[in-house]
């Protein structure tokens, strides 16, 4: 937690552009650098915009396909030295998510989904008699029976993710992959891939 270094200085003024903006809850400093030694690192640089759609089909629910690769070849070739990625679902029934790729870990993830979140459990979503008409596709196919998915979705919390590039490199931890997860079933889908920064 930081600390607020005006509050600190008693009498309500903003301190001139300090290089410590605080300190942790452990006494350690927190170095923050000010906006114009930001824009200054900036300074000369070309802004750089890259995006990439993959199109995959899945083989299953809880298909987890790692798309980190793909996002390290994009940021190569863009030549971006520092930005961000947004790794993006345009699917309510898929997640993304940045964690470790390791399937012991993966299936004790799917056993746990699926138990707090029953495949054949009774979901308004699911009952077409109580559903508003307006909100139902044309045709079975495009309307699948699928509630657990979109509450599975909703609890894994998220259809993006976004990575730091920093030094021309994803700013991921040792263990992290990023990954898009099928949640309901074999189904076509896209990810977007974004990357905006300076090169």
């Amino acid at each position: 937690m930081f600390e607020d270094e005006a509050s600190m200085n008693g009498n309500g003024s903003a301190p001139s552009a300090p290089s410590q903006a605080g300190a942790f809850a452990d006494g350690s400093p927190a170095t923050v650098p000010s906006a114009a030694a930001e824009a200054t690192s900036l300074a000369g640089r070309t802004p750089v915009l890259a995006r990439q759609v993959l199109e995959l089909t899945t083989a299953h629910s809880f298909h987890v396909v790692d798309v980190t690769d793909q996002c390290v070849e994009l940021i190569r070739a863009s030549q971006m030295q520092e930005g961000t990625l947004t790794v993006f679902s345009p699917h309510t029934t898929c997640a993304v998510k940045i964690n470790e790729r390791e399937d012991c870990f993966l299936e004790d993830l799917r056993h746990f989904m699926e138990g707090l979140i029953p495949r054949d459990a009774y979901y308004r979503h699911d009952d077409f008699s109580v559903r508003d008409p307006a909100t139902v596709a044309t045709t079975v196919e495009e309307e699948p029976i699928n509630g657990h998915a979109h509450i599975k979705q909703m609890l894994l919390g998220s259809s993006s993710e976004h990575v730091p590039i920093v030094a021309g490199a994803l700013a991921l931890g040792r263990w992290q992959r990023i990954m898009f997860i099928e949640l309901d079933q074999s189904r076509p889908r896209r990810i977007q891939l974004t990357a905006q920064g300076w090169g």
